[in-house]
Order: C-alpha cells, then sequence, then structure tokens
C-alpha cells in the first residue's frame, strides 16, 4: 500500500490546475483521504481551515475533474506500456445521492432518487494477475427522468442525447490517450452490444470482446443458420475449461438483479464453441455498412447445481478463434471484465463516494476525479492480496510500517506477525486493525480502510516518538557540552 500510496502521490503531484496552490491543495486533499478514504470530509481533515480549503477547492470552477484526473491517466498509459497488450474494461454504474435535489443532478434509481451514471474505463493486466493497472477513461451520463428519445435521434446516432453512444466515445477516448504505446483489448457487457459499435471498431481495427446482448439475433441470408443461437448449436465443441466463480450477492437495483442473479461461489465446468458469422444491419441501424462478418465465442457450463443460473456468454470479437488457444484466450480476455465491478465497490464502499455530503454537479464530480485513483489503490492492495499473495509484504508496506503493524497487532488484539510477512499475511494484519474476524472470509473495503487509518494513526505516533527522542538528546547533548 505504500508504494501505491507513493506512485499515486507522484501522479498526482503532475496534475496541472493553473496554479500551483491547487495542486497543493489537491495533494493535501488525497494525503488526509488515502490512509481512510471511507472518512467524510470533515474527519479527514486536520483543522478547521483544511475543511474549508477541501470545499473551495472542490467548488472552484476552475479546477475541472478531467484535470485532476489527468495526471492517472497518464500513469495509467505508462504502466500498460510496460505490459505490451492489455484489456480495457468498459463499464457504467450508478451513483444515487438520495432523494433530496442538489444542483445540477439529474434522476436515477426509476427516477426516484437524484445523481448521475459514471461510464469508465479500467485498464486490466492480460496476465493471470488481472492486476488493475489504473484508469484510463472517464464519462458521465445525467438523465431528466423522461424516458422519451429525444425527436429524430436513433438508437445508433452519435449525438449526446443518445446514451448509447457513450461506448463509442469512451473507446476514442482510450485509444487517443494510449497513442499507440499499447494494444487494448476493449471488453464490454451487453449493454454495449451495437451494430454502429461493432462497425467503428472493425474499421478502424480496435480489438474487442463485447457480450452479445440478444442470442437470437437474426444471421444474413445463407448462412448456416437463421439465428445466432442456431448457428452456435451447430458448432462443435472446440475447447474445455474449468474456473472458480466467486460468490454474488444480490444487488439493490431492479436491473442488475435480474442480469446479474445471486449465485453461490462454485467451480463451474464450461464448454467453449467457436465460429465466424455474417450479421446484417437492422432497419432501425444507421450504418452505411449494410453486413458485418464477426468472430463468435460462445461459452456454456456443463451440469451446473440444481437451481443455479448456468453460466452462459456469448461474445463477439475481433479476434482469430480457429484454435482452442484463440478461443480460451477470448474468454480469458472477457473474465477481466470484472476487476471493474471490483473497482466500482472498491469507490463506493471503500471511499464511501455516494455519503460524500456535497451540494453540486461540480462538486462531485471533482470529488469523483480525486476518489477513484484512491479507489484503484485499494483495488490493487486487494489484487495483490488474493493473486500474489506469498510475495514479500514490503511490496505493501514500508519497513517501518511493518514494524508499526507487528506492534499495534500485539498490543491491541494480542497477535503476531512473521518477522518476514507476506502480503497476505499484511493484508490480513491491517483488516485485523479494522475490526475484521478471520472466519468471516475475505475482508471488505471498509475493514481494510479502517484498518489501514489505525496503522497510520500508529505509524504517525512512531514518528513523533522518534522526533521528541531525538530533540530530548540534542538536547542532553548541549546541556553536556556546557557543562
Amino acid at each position: 500500500m505504500e508504494v501505491m500510496r507513493s506512485e499515486l502521490m507522484a501522479e498526482l503531484s503532475e496534475a496541472e490546475l493553473g496554479d500551483a496552490r491547487l495542486t497543493k491543495r489537491l495533494g493535501t486533499l488525497v494525503t488526509s483521504l488515502v490512509g481512510a478514504p471511507d472518512r467524510s470530509f470533515p474527519e479527514a481533515a486536520a483543522t478547521d481551515s483544511e475543511l474549508e480549503g477541501t470545499y473551495r477547492f472542490l467548488r472552484n470552477e476552475s479546477v475541472k475533474p478531467e484535470a485532476i484526473l489527468a495526471p492517472h491517466v497518464r500513469g495509467t498509459v505508462r504502466r500498460a506500456a510496460e505490459e505490451k497488450t492489455v484489456v480495457v474494461a468498459h463499464d457504467t454504474t450508478e451513483f444515487s445521492f438520495g432523494k433530496t435535489q442538489r444542483k445540477g443532478l439529474g434522476r436515477v434509481g426509476r427516477g426516484k432518487s437524484f445523481g448521475f451514471y459514471g461510464h469508465f474505463a479500467l485498464a486490466v493486466s492480460t496476465a493471470e494477475s488481472r492486476r488493475p493497472l489504473g484508469l484510463l477513461g472517464l464519462t458521465t451520463v445525467f438523465r431528466d427522468g423522461n424516458k422519451t428519445r429525444a425527436a429524430g435521434v436513433r438508437l445508433d446516432d452519435d449525438s449526446p442525447a443518445n446514451e448509447s453512444a457513450r461506448w463509442k466515445r469512451l473507446v476514442e477516448d482510450v485509444e487517443q490517450q494510449l497513442g499507440g504505446e499499447a494494444s487494448a483489448v476493449h471488453v464490454m457487457d451487453r449493454q454495449a452490444d451495437s451494430y454502429q459499435l461493432l462497425v467503428f471498431m472493425q474499421q478502424r481495427a480496435i480489438r474487442f470482446a463485447i457480450r452479445v446482448c440478444h442470442v437470437d439475433r437474426l444471421l444474413a441470408t445463407g448462412e448456416v443458420a437463421r439465428t445466432v443461437e442456431e448457428a452456435m448449436d451447430l458448432t462443435s465443441v472446440i475447447a474445455e475449461r474449468e474456473v472458480p466463480l466467486s460468490a454474488r450477492g444480490n444487488s439493490s437495483m431492479p436491473t442488475y438483479r435480474k442480469l446479474y442473479p445471486p449465485r453461490q461461489a462454485r467451480l463451474a465446468k464450461l464448454h467453449v464453441r467457436a465460429r465466424t458469422v455474417r450479421i446484417p444491419k437492422s432497419k432501425k441501424t444507421k450504418s452505411e455498412t449494410k453486413s458485418l462478418t464477426v468472430n463468435v465465442v460462445q461459452v456454456s457450463e456443463v451440469d451446473p447445481p440444481a437451481g443455479a443460473e448456468p453460466v452462459s456468454w456469448t461474445l463477439w470479437t475481433s479476434e482469430p478463434v480457429a484454435t482452442p488457444e484463440q478461443a480460451l484466450a477470448v474468454v480469458d480476455y472477457y473474465r477481466r471484465r470484472w476487476v471493474i465491478e471490483e473497482f466500482f465497490k472498491a469507490l463506493k464502499s471503500g471511499c464511501a463516494y455516494e455519503s460524500r455530503q456535497l451540494e453540486s454537479k461540480h462538486s462531485l464530480l471533482n470529488a469523483l476525479a480525486v476518489l477513484a485513483p484512491i479507489a484503484w489503490t485499494l483495488l490493487s492492495l486487494r489484487s495483490a492480496s488474493r493473486v500474489t499473495p506469498q510475495l514479500p509484504g514490503t511490496r505493501i508496506l514500508s519497513d517501518v510500517q511493518l514494524r508499526c503493524l507487528r506492534f499495534a497487532m500485539a498490543e491491541l488484539h494480542k497477535q503476531t506477525l512473521p518477522e518476514a510477512p507476506t502480503i497476505a499475511e499484511v493484508t490480513l494484519g491491517i483488516a485485523r486493525l479494522g475490526g475484521h474476524i478471520r472466519n468471516n472470509g475475505e475482508p471488505g473495503w471498509i475493514v481494510l480502510g479502517r484498518g489501514y487509518e489505525k496503522l497510520l494513526t500508529v505509524e504517525l505516533g512512531f514518528h513523533l516518538a522518534t522526533a521528541a527522542l531525538a530533540s530530548a538528546a540534542e538536547g542532553r547533548d548541549a546541556t553536556n557540552d556546557q557543562s
């Protein structure tokens, strides 16, 4: 965490806000939050003047969220360039701030609450570690509660009035940010299934793996079958794979409950099929391309537990799928999409973004730009503890912090930390300071944030005590010299 925090602070020092004082204020704000990101701004501020400075910074009309986030995006590009090829997971999440109107907010939650939708692009390593590399883009959507489509706006139009165009715009932004430094495979869920988006990405040789929204979609005349689903049913299994499925709770959002029903963790046996098909342009689609040839990969679970919803994905992809290795590579690309779901949890639970008592759209968007990179550091810590648990704990904590963690665990919980702890042992130790009980499973975002806050408090006490002892020693030396 210390290494990641240092990396984040170095990135934010590059922020170009038009005034050095504003950049310094951003550093002060992030420093106060990074150790305990779920705290409110009043709790995080050391003094009343610092709190007032925070609010002035977030309200300042000359401070733009794009400028706050820009140095983190540049850092993500550097990390992506080191990987050569990365998955870029795209997804949208809802931010709700209750039923009281705030300046500039739209409607969410079936129009009963106020807030907006954040559309993110998160870079993820293609390695088995699935290491989150950071954000490459962010756009927002504000709804007025009127479900009627604006006059003249068609489903695939690029007009700002059409929400579905956000997928294409963010792909363009990401490709521009990467500037050829890394090759990106853009991974999206079924909400992004758009004929015009597929055409756009194919014409520009942009790589993708996008989940098909309707498997009963018609194929072009002369194809092997009438629909995508029927074509895949006629296709032989090209590969098999067993993958662990994580548990999934019941979402508070009705739409998400329907799309992603709750499930227990299990090991799923999957059959993989792959083929190339041709799909026609629908009458409602605005495109000069009459038909499109695209590769398809289908993943189907074999023998799921009784009562469990079987895993079933059908994916459009730009990638070759002729061999088992190629088809499985597409499956693995898509599986990395779930990292962005964890990012949203880190942002909402770990950073408590929806609890921020800010009164305007501008302030809330600036706060989002501040908290999103902090959520990435939390996600990186959680990822390291899961994927590389046996690596040395010095990868995430400094030597002083390890000493402080060992002391705090012994004094507060009568527990010991090994002399050379692993990342997993360090993470559990931090969570223990936050109140985590080992029998409750993996630590959540809130206890990790709370435990890290306590660790930083102990570290501060250590530095103060060290400084006091050094001062006292200097005083004794001066007295001895005089005598």
